[in-house]
């Protein structure tokens, strides 16, 4: 259901670093980075970022009958922006998705990158039972 899905979300902005799709025990599905660049992270590193973010993503559990779901969750790190989008499914994945520092990410996140998962069905945010 999710293949190429990170490759398509590369394609939306320039400012795109990075796209990995994780399970949510932390494990790495499919990861993208843009032509060219030198991660940040090895991959040791980035297992570990992964296996970080998909716990903090579940612990947010723990308020979303009060808060509503999560759509998204924002870091700003000195050297780039990273975000994790929860997907709601039978294996409640997670999306995540670092920028370059310098742009204004949160329309990229909006208009683009939630449009796309709407539109290719993968994020369905009415009417979803989630369960964690």
């Amino acid at each position: 259901m999710h293949d190429c899905i990170c490759g398509q979300i590369q394609k939306v902005d320039r400012s795109i670093r990075y796209v990995g799709l994780a399970n949510k025990m932390g494990t790495r599905i499919e990861d993208h980075y843009r032509n060219g660049l030198d991660p940040l992270l090895k991959e040791d590193e980035l297992d570990l970022s992964a296996l970080e973010s998909a716990l903090r993503m579940n612990l947010r559990c723990s308020i979303q009958h009060k808060l509503g779901k999560p759509l998204y969750s924002f870091t700003l790190y000195e050297k780039v922006k990273r975000v994790t989008i929860p997907i709601y499914d039978d294996n409640y994945q997670i999306l995540m998705i670092s920028f370059d520092r310098d742009v204004e990410n949160e329309y990229i996140i909006l208009e683009k990158v939630l449009s796309l998962l709407k539109n290719a069905n993968i994020l369905i945010l009415s009417n979803m039972k989630i369960t964690c």
